[in-house]
């Protein structure tokens, strides 16, 4: 199970509709769309269901307590950015 999130197209900011789903569920939704309204930009978009990610957190060791050690947890908006700009380099 995972957290659907997707990014703002004004802001680049990770939004979180509230949606878990599963890698199976996902992959039958994908062909749709779902309107969520923006809490940075204030204003409600139209986003595919492909064009979201699916967030999973890993499980924490108990003797790590260094949130350094937990960066590529932590930092949902630098992952995001990332597969946006790898989708768009294949896209051109």
């Amino acid at each position: 199970m995972g957290t659907l999130i997707f990014s703002c197209p004004r802001t680049w900011r990770v939004i979180e509709p509230g949606i878990e789903t599963d890698d199976t569920t996902l992959e039958r939704l994908r062909p749709y769309s779902i309107r969520v309204e923006c809490p940075y930009c204030k204003t409600s978009h139209e986003l595919p269901i492909k064009d979201g990610h699916l967030f999973k957190m890993r499980p924490r060791r108990a003797r790590i307590h260094s949130t350094a050690l937990l960066c590529d947890e932590l930092d949902v908006g630098a992952l995001v950015q990332r597969t946006s700009s790898a989708a768009q380099r294949e896209q051109n």
